[in-house]
């Protein structure tokens, strides 16, 4: 191997960082997927940090996350920090093939993988009224906004 090519191989996980530094590579989509924020030290293979949509339609959030092949028994959604945070957690379990059956491997997380995703609010919400279905491998919460206690209407003269 020329001395080039062995010093473009031993930088090329550097390009590949520089390519996708806020989570997701357009590049190559078969890397995995990394960002600058997390610490490759303490990450586990089996974690999955499911991707998570946060929406505000009038007086609710919406908040909308990809949790394919995940049964609903297995995911715990809780409300803390005093309605300002949603945390979704659970886990999946992928099939295991027969010993010798299995010609190629392109799952990222083989066997049973835990994950966790906790979403901070800008306002409180109103625990008693949330609600959340899990459909064709999307959860989706409606939460609605606390009513403001220490806000009042002040009268104009």
């Amino acid at each position: 191997m020329s001395i080039a090519r062995q010093l473009l191989h031993e930088v090329r996980p550097f390009f590949r960082m520089l390519e996708e530094p806020f989570g997701r590579s357009a590049v190559a989509p078969m890397y995995q997927q990394r960002s600058l924020f997390d610490d490759p030290f303490f990450s586990s293979p089996s974690a999955i940090r499911p991707p998570v949509d946060v929406t505000e339609e009038g007086d609710k959030y919406i908040i909308e996350a990809d949790l394919p092949g995940v049964k609903k028994e297995n995911v715990d959604i809780r409300i803390g920090d005093a309605g300002r945070s949603v945390t979704i957690q659970g886990s999946k379990t992928v099939a295991k093939t027969e010993p010798g059956t299995q010609l190629a491997m392109e799952r990222q997380y083989p066997g049973s993988a835990a994950f966790i995703r906790t979403v901070w609010l800008p306002r409180p919400i109103d625990s008693s009224k949330v609600s959340a279905k899990l459909q064709d491998g999307i959860l989706t919460m409606t939460v609605p906004m606390a009513e403001d206690q220490e806000s009042i209407k002040v009268p104009l003269e």
